[in-house]
């Protein structure tokens, strides 16, 4: 029996509408940026007192508080104590809540022991703080260990809390120990781009998020549309613009014709004298089109093969089609990464390096590029990046793995950035998710810069430093995430005051003190 932990749950944001689907116009200008000055006081991070104290404490589930349906067993076999707590039917009243009497304000690992007949996952809180979720695979009857790690709690009293999962399990025992590796900044990052012959911008772009790492925090903002009306929305409340301009390069898959408007975008964006990463929402190419499994019956695995496709012309490709070699799902496959690489040839003829996310999530199966297994992700992951850096020779590309799951991991020579998705629901504190950092950091060996890909909050500046967790960047989602009906700040996930400390902040990097770094913006 294995157990893993997880970052995020499916998550309910929709794909980056367009406002117009036909190709931008190239008279066409997009929205001015707001030239009066609008100054707010800079931030500084507040951070408590560290005292690094020895600590080692486990307490047996059955001497907690049981709620719900709770109750306690002794029929499954290797437990510790006087039995285990069971009766976890999925009532919201079904959870166990532990005490626990913290000796000092630090960092600690909660690990649970439980065990399942069935797969199942829950999540545990700290304090009425979500720090995660657990899945216990149930392949056999044996308690297994999950541990969080890097968990600050303060000193004194606090509530650990196991909640309802999506199936039946037990709880045997809570352990907590003191974590002394969140401390250290033991990271040897990789220096040089992974992609071959990397251009000059794109070295320093690499370089430049290293000096950084674990310094500052680079500001990120998806935007919606070529009209940046969420970045304009950030600057009326904050004084400051994100360095980095997220898009989605979708709209030149498919064999249609090319929306030229984000590539527009991202050229004006570099103008601005700021950073330019990419997503990819990519439509299954099949008759029923989707980004989501449940609503295509494209199937990755039947496009699998292998034959050496990655460096060849798409006609040489085509015949092995028509020779029944591989299948008409291969072939559409490369006529989209194809379409894609020539909308990103744009930008690497005017030296515009890009961070580029694709296949993202693919852990967690609601995408069609993830949901046939880690085997067919891995190999449409390596012929994308194959297939770019080599025949297309994308010189531009700074790599990001955002597999969601430490099975979806792809070789450490092709990606130089690891990210992670978290969202969170409405009004809840975002933190630093230094639980997920510290994951991140275990599944990459340490060896990569660790970013937020996408968010439905902004990470708390102020957490991300006591956890010594300050992540490369973070990209803020759109619509509800960061705006009402009527254009305003929703204040539902991330609140107003959460904008304008995130961009004052001295250890936050926006456009104003990014732009003009390599000579974009004077």
């Amino acid at each position: 029996m294995a157990a893993l932990f997880t970052a995020c749950e499916e998550i309910s944001q929709e794909p980056l509408n367009k406002t117009d689907s036909s190709a931008y116009a190239p008279t066409e200008e997009v929205t001015e940026y707001v030239e009066e000055t609008v100054s707010f006081t800079e931030y500084v991070a507040k951070v408590p007192e560290i005292n690094t104290t020895e600590a080692s404490m486990t307490i047996e589930a059955e001497d907690c508080k049981l709620n719900g349906s709770l109750y306690t067993d002794e029929q499954r076999k290797g437990f510790s104590g006087n039995g285990y707590v069971t009766g976890f039917y999925g009532g919201s009243a079904d959870y166990l809540v532990i005490p626990a009497d913290i000796p000092s304000s630090q960092h600690y690992n909660i690990t649970v022991c439980v065990a399942a007949d069935s797969n199942v996952t829950s999540s545990v809180n700290v304090n009425d703080r979500n720090i995660g979720e657990f899945v216990i695979d149930g392949e056999d009857e044996r308690f297994v260990r999950v541990t969080f790690y890097g968990v600050y709690m303060d000193e004194g009293e606090a509530l650990i809390q196991i909640n309802q999962g999506s199936d039946n399990f037990e709880i045997d025992y809570i352990e907590i120990n003191n974590n002394d590796n969140i401390y250290e900044n033991d990271f040897e990052i990789q220096t040089e781009p992974v992609a071959p012959e990397a251009s000059d911008e794109t070295k320093k772009l690499l370089k430049y998020l290293n000096d950084n790492f674990g310094k500052k925090i680079i500001t990120g903002q998806y935007a919606s549309n070529y009209k940046n009306t969420e970045l304009e929305l950030i600057y009326k409340k904050t004084g400051k613009y994100p360095a980095i301009r997220f898009g989605d390069i979708g709209g030149y898959a498919q064999g249609s014709i090319p929306d030229e408007s984000e590539i527009k975008a991202a050229k004006d964006w570099n103008e601005k004298g700021g950073i330019v990463g990419f997503m990819w929402y990519w439509n299954s190419p099949s008759s029923d089109s989707s980004i989501y499994a449940k609503d295509t019956k494209f199937s990755l695995k039947s496009a699998m093969t292998d034959e050496d496709i990655s460096q060849m012309g798409i006609a040489e490709i085509q015949d092995l089609y028509k020779q029944g070699k591989i299948t008409k799902e291969c072939l559409k496959l490369v006529e989209d990464i194809d379409a894609v690489s020539e909308g990103f040839s744009e930008l690497a003829n005017e030296g515009i390096p890009i961070l580029w996310r694709p296949l993202q999530e693919a852990g967690g199966g609601w995408y069609w590029w993830g949901a046939d297994g880690e085997e067919a992700y891995q190999w449409l992951y390596e012929l994308m990046y194959d297939r770019m850096t080599g025949y297309h020779k994308l010189d531009n590309l700074i790599w990001i793995w955002n597999g969601q799951s430490e099975d979806y991991m792809v070789d450490s020579s092709k990606y130089d950035i690891a990210a992670i998705d978290i969202y969170m629901g409405p009004n809840m504190v975002y933190g630093s998710r230094s639980e997920q950092y510290q994951w991140l950091k275990q599944v990459t060996d340490s060896g990569k810069i660790l970013a937020i890909g996408e968010c439905s909050s902004i990470p708390g500046i102020d957490e991300m430093i006591r956890d010594n967790s300050l992540w490369s960047f973070f990209g803020l989602w759109y619509g509800d995430y960061l705006t009402s009906s009527s254009g305003d700040t929703a204040d539902v996930y991330t609140t107003e005051e959460d904008l304008i400390k995130m961009y004052n902040a001295e250890n936050s990097i926006t456009l104003e003190s990014y732009a003009g770094v390599y000579g974009h913006r004077n």
